[in-house]
């Protein structure tokens, strides 16, 4: 994908970090506990959204492509409508990922 750059292990100190994607100026971090896998959307100001949680990796990174694929169309700057339409692809994508087999289970 265009503009979609993923720096792995962008943090040495913190282990669970697996990588950073970055999408234009979008923020999601790829996390891992032993085997499952999570996605978080930084949104802005400290707040995070689920994308996956308890996942494979290849899920986990298939999260992200939902959510850079449902948001490419919508502008990266700031307006609570672009912020609202971010949120609505955030939770439509977690809600797809929680319905399918989770390794946690």
């Amino acid at each position: 994908m265009r503009r979609v750059s993923i720096l792995d292990r962008p943090l040495h100190h913190d282990q669970t970090l697996v990588a950073m994607v970055m999408a234009g100026v979008r923020c999601m971090d790829v996390r891992a506990e032993g085997n499952a896998f999570r996605a978080d959307l930084h949104l802005r100001l400290g707040e995070w959204l689920p994308l996956a949680d308890g996942v494979t990796e290849e899920a986990v990174f298939a999260a992200v492509l939902a959510f850079i694929s449902l948001v490419s169309s919508v502008p990266q700057e700031y307006s609570p409508a672009n912020d609202a339409v971010e949120r609505a692809a955030a939770a439509e994508v977690y809600a797809a990922f929680a319905s399918r087999l989770s390794i946690a289970a």
